[in-house]
């Protein structure tokens, strides 16, 4: 027992602490970001009386000026530094609140594809500085960490923003919301740790990012990226819209959403300890594996409720997974002082994949209902090859050089 509680205080003051700043900056983070993804459609139909269509386009708009600013964004992480990147992303998001207080389109079209440029930079500098800072075998777990305090801090600030919204009205939301977040930015820039920026030229090895984009292991980083992303982009459109189909009410998507969240965040828990414990290379291979069985459940059983439901969850836990073990992949691959730039590439294909697995999956379940599914299936078939020759490249020599690899943040 004394053992054990020794092993749990070295790991939260050795390895937690220089991350811990992060994580409470993730929580605010998804506190504000991810309500405001569901509430703001909503309020271009009921405030502005947008059509369905224009609102797709307004979202997708700010996707577009997030997948634009991503190539930038990560080499100034590079030359600038994590901490000041993510403190900018912060900064503009909390002027991005303001739309909600806007009734002016365009306007409001404006401010909302800043927003998607901020919410770029917001990740690209909280990727890199928590590659940056983490110790190396802990970083599989503080990257679930890391992607669970975003989730955490959207899961119970959601309720309240219902609340308040029902109350107050979008004007008060949008205020809320640019004071939650500039204590955010004014927090993230007096606790976390400041970062020393890289040059261009000034390591070995560094590489433009039209170069870097060249490199195969790179290449490979981008399509593990891409594989699992079009998936889920076609699973967060196409499954509530199954759902509710299936039962007729409102109530069930409901529930899928918050098994959704709890079996994800499970999940990412779980690949981050394995990967920290046995290795990167099975983790990987089984969440791929367990999103290609996820998608073709899906595809069979597309037309029945507990089939769409549960292997909804399973695919969105596979796909969160994936998403936590990018980290240490990257941190495999690829030297520290260009994970800027990497993250940039690898943000820049998940708008990429966002976009084109939404619209697929839209255009091909007039097919069937199972047809989308069944396709991204077989597509994913391949990350299965990707994954086993990154890490045969890796093997060889291929990946980060070590003298490059200072994890001091």
């Amino acid at each position: 027992m004394n053992r054990w509680w020794t092993r749990l205080r070295q790991f939260l003051h050795q390895e937690m602490a220089p991350v811990f700043p992060l994580f409470l900056v993730q929580f605010f983070s998804g506190a504000w970001l991810l309500p405001q993804s569901s509430f703001f459609p909503i309020y271009l139909e009921e405030q502005l009386h947008a059509s369905p269509f224009w609102i797709a386009a307004v979202v997708a708009g700010g996707q577009a000026s997030g997948l634009a600013v991503a190539l930038y964004g990560g080499r100034l992480s590079d030359s600038w530094g994590s901490k000041r990147v993510l403190v900018l992303g912060l900064a503009g998001g909390a002027l991005v609140s303001l739309v909600f207080l806007l009734r002016f389109p365009p306007l409001v079209v404006l401010l909302w594809m800043v927003g998607g440029a901020t919410i770029s930079l917001h990740t690209l500098g909280g990727s890199s500085y928590l590659t940056r800072a983490a110790v190396p075998h802990h970083l599989g777990l503080l990257s679930a960490f890391y992607a669970l305090s975003l989730t955490l801090g959207g899961a119970m600030s959601s309720p309240l923003a219902g609340q308040l919204l029902d109350s107050a009205g979008f004007a008060l939301y949008g205020l809320t919301g640019m004071i939650l977040v500039a204590l955010t930015a004014l927090w993230a820039l007096r606790f976390l740790s400041p970062q020393p920026s890289v040059q261009n030229g000034s390591h070995p090895g560094q590489l433009p990012t039209r170069l870097l984009a060249h490199r195969p292991v790179v290449q490979l980083l981008m399509g593990l990226r891409f594989l699992p992303t079009l998936y889920y982009g076609m699973a967060s459109v196409l499954i509530p819209l199954l759902i509710n189909d299936l039962a007729g009410n409102k109530t069930t998507v409901a529930l899928y959403s918050t098994a959704s969240l709890v079996v994800a965040s499970a999940a990412q828990l779980w690949v981050g300890r394995a990967a920290d414990r046995y290795g990167h290379r099975w983790p990987t291979l089984i969440s791929y594996g367990v999103l290609i069985l996820a998608s073709l459940g899906l595809a069979l059983f597309a037309q029945e409720l507990w089939g769409v439901f549960f292997f909804g969850v399973v695919g969105i836990a596979a796909a969160w997974a994936l998403a936590a073990l990018l980290f240490v992949l990257v941190a495999d691959g690829v030297a520290q002082p260009e994970h800027g730039r990497t993250f940039g590439l690898l943000h820049a294909t998940w708008s990429i994949a966002m976009i084109s697995g939404s619209l697929l999956g839209g255009a091909l379940l007039q097919v069937a209902p199972g047809f989308p599914f069944l396709l991204v299936a077989l597509f994913n078939l391949l990350s299965i090859l990707l994954s086993l020759a990154f890490f045969a490249r890796i093997e060889r020599g291929e990946g980060a050089d070590p003298r490059l690899a200072a994890r001091t943040p």
